[in-house]
């Protein structure tokens, strides 16, 4: 059996669950998953024991968090976890160092059952590596709903319309990099090739979205800030605004019945309705290139990222699903803040294949855009793109 070394884990400890008659002999499995779902990890293994009475497994599990997977496993990775939790941005290093079991059993099905941008992030090059588990690292709209009606709230432009009629604004931080993109990615494209950064978002269609975002911007209705501005001035002086599921208490101890939350607004580009878009981000289920079992270490993979895991991780841990049916259950409809993540997550870009070079030109432009100084702004596009190409 693998044993993790002790100084890779916060806390360790062991399941056996044995069966009678088994022909396979004991299969042993590390799993190493955050320290808030240990609980959850071992519910899990007891019953996927239960599903495969004629085979003895040993479980072990290990506290390693998802953004630590990745150093832990390239310490050692014949010592490693057969199967464990990573963060969505480690990816392509695990997959570059050869450390991840590619995905060959029940392709479809896991495919099928998450929402597209999941699967698009666990996927390179057309092959499958990782098992999406969670889409909630992503942001969509809060609103007041003494304000604004969940129509109003599916129009950018009836959303400036209705906060001019009652003397309110609303936030949409287009100078945080992060959101800025939302305006770009509704009709452009972001992505890798051979390694390098590729972005057509100085095209027509590019410079579109930012005489949108510029008209919005100037509209009278648009308030600078984001979290604290938003948190602090909704119910009052804001009608809503951009925010992500970490505001999602403050948000509702502020409006209480009057507490919204939806997709982005679609806006006016280029004289069309177009959806806005935006990041996403999601925790990822890996297995051990290394593993002694990989049939069985797959096999839990997709057992520990199926509806049915799906749904109880939420009820355990709040945690937002990639599961598609889990996220159009009636349970997670029933969380305002994790119905509208899931709602955008069909409109939503993977954060998985940005580079470091993307940040900066971004949150540059979006700050010209909200001091007022875009004057050239298919130069300023331009020139946005060129840094972050490196071309």
């Amino acid at each position: 059996m693998k044993k993790l070394l002790a100084l890779l884990v916060i806390a360790l400890f062991a399941l056996n669950f044995t069966a009678c008659g088994g022909d396979d002999g004991t299969v042993d499995l590390l799993i190493w998953g955050p320290h808030g779902g240990q609980e959850f990890l071992n519910i899990a293994a007891e019953e996927f024991a239960a599903m495969h009475p004629d085979t003895e497994f040993n479980f072990t599990f290990g506290v390693v968090g998802e953004g630590d997977a990745l150093e832990r496993v390239s310490e050692d990775p014949g010592s490693a976890a057969d199967v464990f939790a990573f963060a969505d941005d480690h990816l392509h290093d695990f997959v570059n160092a050869g450390m991840l079991y590619q995905v060959t059993r029940n392709v479809a099905d896991i495919r099928a059952r998450n929402v597209p941008s999941s699967v698009y992030i666990a996927t390179i090059d057309g092959a499958l590596w990782a098992y999406p588990q969670t889409a909630d690292n992503g942001y969509f709209w809060f609103y007041d709903r003494s304000v604004l009606s969940s129509e109003d709230v599916l129009s950018l432009d009836r959303i400036i319309e209705v906060s001019l009629e009652n003397d309110l604004r609303f936030t949409f931080p287009v100078d945080e990099a992060w959101i800025t993109a939302s305006w770009f990615l509704a009709q452009g494209h972001l992505g890798l090739e051979d390694g390098r950064q590729v972005v057509d978002f100085n095209n027509a269609n590019g410079l579109a979205a930012a005489e949108a975002m510029i008209a919005m911007v100037e509209s009278g209705a648009w308030a600078p800030g984001w979290v604290d501005e938003l948190v602090e001035g909704i119910g009052t002086t804001l009608s809503g605004g951009v925010g992500g599921t970490w505001m999602a208490s403050d948000i509702e101890a502020r409006l209480g019945a009057n507490f919204g939350a939806t997709k982005l607004p679609s806006a006016t580009i280029g004289g069309r309705s177009v959806q806005l878009s935006s990041f996403m981000g999601c925790k990822l289920i890996g297995v051990n290139s290394q593993t002694d079992h990989p049939v069985y270490a797959m096999d839990f993979a997709d057992f520990l990222t199926g509806e049915a895991m799906q749904l109880l991780n939420f009820e355990m841990n709040g945690i937002g699903p990639s599961n598609a049916a889990v996220a159009g259950s009636p349970a997670v409809q029933a969380d305002p803040a994790l119905a509208a993540l899931a709602y955008q997550s069909f409109y939503a870009f993977p954060q998985r294949d940005v580079q470091g070079s993307y940040w900066g030109p971004i949150a540059a432009f979006g700050t010209a855009v909200v001091n007022r100084e875009a004057t050239d702004v298919q130069a300023l596009l331009d020139e946005m793109v060129a840094q972050i190409t490196g071309n």
